[in-house]
């Protein structure tokens, strides 16, 4: 799934009675493409926008930050500090969301989600690279979207 994709469904499932805090949950759902992308993107400028096909091709610090932010380790250790701190937020289940989404639909970039204790990634069963199912995750979010702001509440 996309960067766009992932922020409209955290848009989308945000509850309405937390609506309050959606741009927490935007960000959380797009928080580990931004993590690694902020830095990939000027890598790629410099490239001439040269994208390596698959993980050896790519320079290593894009296997760590991409690592980083698709780990179920690091989201787990992250909100187990933030728990003990008492700062821990619901929107940060976007986060994990985002993961679990992208280990089984990643088929080029496989998602280490184990990492850093592994490198072990899961072969995708279907990729988001598909025109209808990245057609699909788009167009659901903004149906939800439109729907919860377009419909008028029953009296």
């Amino acid at each position: 799934m996309n960067i766009v994709a992932h922020g409209l469904w955290g848009m989308a499932l945000t509850p309405k009675k937390h609506f309050h805090q959606i741009k927490w949950a935007v960000f959380w759902s797009v928080f580990p493409d931004i993590f690694w992308g902020v830095a990939f993107i000027p890598w790629l400028v410099l490239q001439r926008w040269q994208i390596p096909s698959d993980w050896s091709q790519a320079p290593t610090w894009f296997y760590l930050l991409y690592g980083t932010g698709h780990s179920l380790l690091v989201w787990l250790g992250v909100s187990l500090i933030l728990l003990i701190l008492r700062k821990w937020t619901w929107p940060l289940l976007f986060w994990l969301l985002h993961i679990l989404t992208d280990i089984p639909g990643h088929t080029h970039y496989q998602t280490p989600f184990l990492f850093p204790l592994s490198g072990y990634k899961v072969p995708g069963i279907f990729s988001w690279d598909n025109f209808t199912l990245n057609t699909l995750s788009h167009l659901i979010p903004l149906l939800i979207i439109i729907s919860r702001f377009s419909l008028k509440p029953r009296k």
